[in-house]
């Protein structure tokens, strides 16, 4: 009995390190979206966090300033969305779940 719960436990303790070492890579993952036809490029880690904007400077004037922002804010909630998907992905992979449409990891691990 008690036998079982070593081995679970050792399971575990392989799933969490799994899972910390997927989350240390993604850091160094670059995830790019673009919206507006390429007018607007943001670049995520794996984790979601904007580390780069790129904006077509024929946005950067006055007429431009409503476009732009509604590029921006699409820009970065598609990019957070990708890099949720690829993680969830990952770490599936690390802790050995199959890809079930619908089933998203993340919310598991918060």
């Amino acid at each position: 009995m008690f036998g079982n719960l070593g081995d679970m436990m050792k399971q575990i303790k392989t799933m969490q390190e799994n899972i910390e070492k997927v989350k240390e890579e993604m850091k160094n993952e670059k995830i790019e979206t673009e919206v507006g036809g390429g007018m607007v490029k943001v670049i995520t880690n794996g984790l979601g966090e904007v580390v780069d904007i790129k904006i077509d400077k024929s946005l950067l004037d006055e007429e431009g300033y409503d476009l732009l922002k509604e590029l921006l804010i699409a820009g970065v909630n598609q990019a957070q969305k990708k890099s949720k998907e690829v993680m969830g992905e990952k770490l599936s992979e690390a802790v050995g779940l199959p890809n079930i449409p619908g089933f998203n990891i993340n919310s598991l691990l918060g």
